[in-house]
């Protein structure tokens, strides 16, 4: 017997399925990472009207079979909209990146509150008009440690001394972490980056969301940038289409789209 669940939720991706059906994956306030199918979706003013688009919060009710993995969606209720995602390039592109990124590191059931909450408190910090680098290199640090895989930058991963002070480190994606000079292994694959980035990166991976507004210098926020990709290219598969888009959306890009 299939079960009907009602949560809060924001559409990650939707794709067409045949005529008139598309394919909705969802991150959801109470089930985790749900993909369901929505039967006449094209054509339906009732069930599904404007609730099946990116920056829209929702209220889904679908049925689960336990033997399925595909849900099967009854309707969506709107609840709420980013207003400014329309009328910004960069960030919708900011917010294109969030949810591609969500719906990458999400697997299943797994990190259902905690996830949805940060995809909702990203989304309405770039609504509101934050400045969006560092708000993504927070959000990036914060769905790492999420799902698993939290990076240590504050202190060196092998005998603990405190990045704070220290003029280099090297990031080691395999260890998780940053390492002194002196614990690097000889041969070992590692990025050096400034003891200040890496102790900007565990102030953002630390604090709430909210809190990084802080103005960071513009060489921090490029290195912070690429320690992020690095670590997140461990644990994700392919590049990330809409990472290109958000530096091409950029004011100051020389490829900007603008």
């Amino acid at each position: 017997m299939s079960l009907e669940i009602a949560t809060a939720a924001f559409v990650l991706r939707a794709r067409p399925y045949g005529e008139s059906d598309r394919i909705i994956t969802l991150i959801t306030e109470t089930q985790g990472k749900v993909t369901g199918i929505a039967k006449g979706a094209k054509n339906s003013r009732r069930r599904f009207a404007g609730t099946l688009e990116p920056f829209v919060h929702v209220r889904t009710v679908f049925r689960q079979r336990p033997s399925s993995d595909l849900a099967f969606l009854v309707r969506c209720e709107f609840l709420g909209v980013f207003r400014r995602f329309t009328s910004d390039l960069e960030r919708f592109a900011a917010g294109s990146y969030v949810l591609e990124l969500t719906d990458r590191m999400v697997f299943g059931r797994e990190s259902g509150r905690e996830v949805y909450r940060l995809v909702a408190d990203v989304l309405a910090l770039l609504d509101a008009g934050t400045p969006t680098e560092p708000v993504l290199r927070a959000f990036e640090l914060h769905l790492l440690a999420a799902s698993g895989y939290a990076p240590a930058l504050d202190r060196c991963r092998a005998c603990g001394t405190p990045a704070d002070g220290a003029e280099r480190v090297y990031l080691s994606v395999a260890r998780g972490g940053v390492l002194c000079r002196g614990c690097v292994p000889a041969g070992e694959a590692v990025r050096p980056i400034a003891g200040a980035t890496a102790v900007e990166l565990a102030r953002l991976a630390a604090g709430p969301l909210a809190g990084t507004t802080a103005r960071l210098s513009a060489r921090t926020l490029v290195e912070a940038a690429a320690v992020a990709e690095h670590l997140l290219a461990a644990v994700t598969s392919g590049p990330l289409r809409s990472r290109e888009f958000v530096a091409r959306a950029r004011v100051d890009s020389p490829e900007t789209l603008r």
